[in-house]
C-alpha cells in the first residue's frame, strides 16, 4: 500500500491568471480534495474565484440523524494539509 502525499495550498499564476496548486498541480474550483483534520481526512470541494479574490474555501456534507444532509463550509487555514483523494 502506497501513502498519499499531501501538502499545503500554493498560490501562484498559470496562463497569465493566478491560480492555487496543490502538489505542484492546478486546483480548479469544485475540485474534489480531501483535508486532514484531528480525526482523520475529510473529503470535501475546493472553491476559489480569482476574480472575487479572498480565501480559498472548503464545502462538505454532515449526515444528519432521521435522514437529510447539512452543507458547511470553511476558509481554508494558511498551511492546511490537503491532498487528492
Amino acid at each position: 500500500m502506497t501513502e498519499t502525499s499531501s501538502g499545503s495550498l500554493r498560490l501562484g499564476r498559470a496562463a497569465g491568471a493566478e491560480r492555487y496548486f496543490l502538489l505542484d498541480r492546478p486546483i480548479r474550483g469544485g475540485d474534489v480534495v480531501q483535508l486532514c483534520a484531528s480525526g482523520g481526512w475529510i473529503t470535501g470541494r475546493f472553491e476559489w474565484d480569482p476574480g472575487r479574490g479572498g480565501a480559498p474555501t472548503f464545502f462538505f456534507s454532515v449526515e444528519l440523524e432521521g435522514g437529510g444532509v447539512e452543507q458547511l463550509s470553511f476558509e481554508i487555514p494558511e498551511r492546511a494539509l490537503l491532498r487528492w483523494p
